[in-house]
């Protein structure tokens, strides 16, 4: 089960009875999906200056970081491949209650990725599922990610890596998952993160990625994570 729950900068997140965490920042999930993952993995840029990029995400919950990065792309006349694993997506009625249409108004995104949902119906069996919407492309893998990111060619320009915390979702924090997302980034390519555990940060390092702690969203946690796969 989830409750809704309206974070600090006023948009709304969901909490889980399951795992006893938050899938966005209490401190703002709107906020935080800008800053740590759109911001600080450098894609914000990429399509801005470049004009497409590739993203990979481990935890896909209520999309807002999707749809936070696909909204970007559009304002940017670019393209954006997007790969996303999820466990156990959500259904349409929970996406719609998070009101992310008003949200990120005027950007059709919401909606669409909504009735998309709703079109699939769940519960849906492991496999791939496409969306499409203009030049943003969407490629939702259901299934546990050790084994979806196994299958997948590399060469992201970022990983957001966002599941539940290590302590909630241990198998998302692995030592050998965590070498396989790095070596899913093409060179430059940066994995982000909101936990700064000493744990993942050493993990990520012996996978061969450049560590580094950035500063957190504002009004939320002091520091973020960022691990860039040397050029």
């Amino acid at each position: 089960m989830v409750a809704l729950l309206t974070t600090l900068d006023g948009s709304l997140t969901l909490e889980s009875d399951r795992y006893g965490e938050t899938y966005r920042s209490r401190h703002g999930a709107l906020t935080e999906a800008r800053h740590v993952f759109l911001g600080a993995s450098g894609v914000a840029s990429l399509l801005r200056e470049r004009g497409h990029a590739n993203v990979l995400e481990v935890g896909f919950g209520t999309g807002l970081n999707f749809l936070v990065t696909a909204a970007a792309a559009v304002a940017a006349g670019a393209s954006l491949g997007y790969a996303a694993v999820e466990r156990e997506p959500l259904p349409a009625g929970v996406l719609r209650g998070l009101r992310y249409e008003e949200l990120l108004a005027p950007s059709p995104l919401p909606a669409e990725l909504a009735a998309w949902v709703e079109g699939l119906g769940l519960p849906l069996a492991r496999g791939t599922y496409r969306f499409a919407s203009g030049r943003v492309r969407l490629e939702l893998t259901v299934g546990e990610a050790r084994e979806a990111v196994a299958g997948l060619a590399g060469g992201f320009d970022a990983v957001y890596l966002d599941p539940f915390s290590p302590r909630a979702n241990p198998d998302a924090w692995e030592e050998g998952f965590l070498a396989r997302l790095v070596g899913a980034l093409g060179p430059g390519g940066r994995l982000v993160s909101y936990s700064v555990s000493g744990e993942v940060r050493r993990r990520l390092a012996a996978a061969g990625a450049l560590v580094r702690k950035e500063p957190g969203p504002p009004g939320g946690k002091r520091e973020s994570l960022v691990a860039e796969r040397p050029s």
